[in-house]
């Protein structure tokens, strides 16, 4: 059984890390706070003092962080997990980043003879704990075939979808891209109906059974009609995956016209101080201007 590290044990990371103890592998983690990395330790992981030895003590290191600077600073940077890296070991850095970020990574992991797959992840917290998530990778196939069984362990609908570094990246954004664009839509569409007279709960039954309907819909309505914006996927982490399409659409000299507007309704959003709330908290914006709660009638009598 190989060796395995994680680097960053947020909501993500940590059920990450708990599916790799489950599957049986010898894990070693590490994390700015000292809280998760005690709690993975009483689980039976080995935690680690510093990034290096993180690198020193496995075979393959997944890194799930927040954005790119923190990748950046965990892996390049004097210190990061690669200065313990032996080559032929394989870094898989699962976090949401740019396709020509992912690349800068991948040349300096190659220059020591590090490995590395392109595998950003969706299916957010709940995807993560039931080890359901879905993985996008991006990597040669020897690599892939290599970290299968590991990558299995903690996103059962892993897909490779090209062998280049980067296109993982690629296929990431596309998703983020459709997401923030159908919360905004759906929060318009709700609250237009709301406004209108339309009963929330009945008019988003009918959208569920409807051309109008998506995984986000079906996934976010009824918590929102329930008034439950707990964080699922918080709001403004949503801003930085828009922002990682912009890059991405300026680099490619691709118009994302829908995708800027939205990205401005979820910046308006965050100024408002609904940024730490789940992403489908964006309907607020269009409630305070309109009027009207898109809620359950026994959710609005009992608030």
């Amino acid at each position: 059984m190989k060796k395995v590290g994680i680097i960053g044990l947020g909501s993500m990371g940590k059920s990450m890390a708990k599916n790799l103890l489950k599957a049986g592998y010898e894990l070693t983690v590490f994390d700015i706070r000292p809280e998760p990395i005690q709690e993975m330790v009483g689980l039976g992981a080995f935690g680690a003092s510093n990034l290096k030895e993180v690198g020193e003590r496995s075979e393959i290191v997944f890194v799930m962080v927040l954005n790119f600077a923190q990748v950046e600073s965990s892996t390049v940077a004097s210190g990061g997990v690669l200065s313990g890296m032996k080559p032929g070991s394989t870094l898989i850095v699962t976090s949401t980043i740019a396709p020509s970020e992912i690349k800068q990574i991948a040349k300096a992991a190659s220059a020591l003879g590090v490995e590395v797959l392109d595998a950003p992840v969706s299916g957010g917290s709940v995807g993560a704990a039931n080890g359901t998530l879905v993985i996008m990778v991006g990597g040669e196939e020897r690599v892939f075939q290599k970290c299968k069984d590991a990558i299995l362990a903690v996103g059962s609908n892993a897909v490779k979808v090209g062998d280049e570094i980067g296109i993982g990246s690629v296929v990431k954004a596309a998703n983020q891209l459709m997401v923030t664009v159908h919360l905004v839509a759906m929060a318009e569409a709700l609250v237009l109906g709301t406004k209108a007279g339309a009963d929330p709960e009945i008019m988003a039954n009918i959208i569920r059974k409807s051309a109008g309907s998506s995984w986000m819909f079906e996934n976010k309505i009824d918590a929102l009609l329930n008034g439950d914006f707990s964080t699922r996927g918080a709001l403004d982490i949503q801003i930085k995956d828009i922002d990682i399409c912009l890059k991405t659409g300026r680099e490619l000299n691709v118009p994302l016209y829908t995708s800027a507007a939205s990205r401005e309704v979820f910046l308006w959003a965050n100024g408002k101080g609904y940024g730490r709330e789940d992403a489908s908290a964006i309907i607020k914006v269009f409630e305070e201007v309109a009027g009207v709660e898109v809620r359950k009638k026994a959710a609005v009598a009992s608030a």
